[in-house]
């Protein structure tokens, strides 16, 4: 399905989001500089804007980006040899539930907006804090329905009509944004992150909540 997509799945970003995306990556990179990230892993990295938004704004020396969709890598791929990242960032094919990496190999992983493409959740944020060094971040955005009241019915009227149309017409494949909304509106619980990084050996640091908790990072640390 992502790579039916590929091609149009940046401009539609973009253009769903009203371009806050750009600010929802630089969020998520600002979250990681505490740890002053040396070797950054990006999880569902898609077409790798979250790991060029690590390259532009961090002084991470080795940014891997892994995913399933050999369409969304090579458009990735493109986009950082035409930005001439190909020194720091590199894309890899591979699955979130068993990461082809050595234990405690990155500094920071991060997770965007590809927690809930996951057949495990629980598996995948376990697996996500195995190549996390001691100290280390994990970091996941995602969605969550913001709270109550005509916000949420907005909201809920966008997901549900907006988005699947807009899709169609962009991208050609409704299919796509329909599973978008309804991956969002069956999403874990913010208390379910807490609890699955507990699980992990992770401690919860830290809950963010942007554009009016349309979208939120959860930090959790390798102990």
């Amino acid at each position: 399905m992502f790579t039916s997509i590929a091609r149009r799945y940046d401009l539609l970003n973009h253009v769903l989001s009203m371009n806050v995306d750009r600010t929802w990556r630089r969020a998520l990179v600002r979250a990681a500089q505490p740890v002053t990230p040396r070797q950054v892993l990006d999880v569902a990295t898609g077409t790798g804007d979250v790991a060029i938004a690590f390259a532009r704004h961090s002084d991470a020396d080795e940014i891997v980006g892994i995913d399933p969709s050999e369409g969304m890598l090579e458009v990735g791929r493109e986009k950082i040899e035409r930005l001439g990242l190909g020194n720091r960032v590199r894309m890899q094919a591979g699955d979130a539930l068993a990461l082809p990496y050595e234990d405690a190999a990155f500094d920071v992983v991060s997770i965007a907006f590809g927690l809930r493409n996951l057949p495990d959740f629980g598996a995948g944020m376990a697996e996500m804090a195995r190549v996390l060094r001691p100290g280390g971040r994990l970091l996941v955005l995602e969605f969550f329905p913001p709270r109550g009241g005509l916000f949420l019915q907005a909201y809920r009227f966008y997901l549900g009509r907006v988005l699947p149309l807009a899709g169609r017409i962009i991208s050609g494949s409704p299919e796509a944004y329909h599973y978008l909304a309804a991956s969002i509106e069956s999403f874990v619980s913010h208390e379910d992150i807490r609890r699955m990084m507990g699980a992990s050996g992770l401690v919860h640091r830290k809950a963010t909540r942007l554009t009016g908790g349309i979208a939120w990072i959860h930090e959790g640390e390798r102990a």
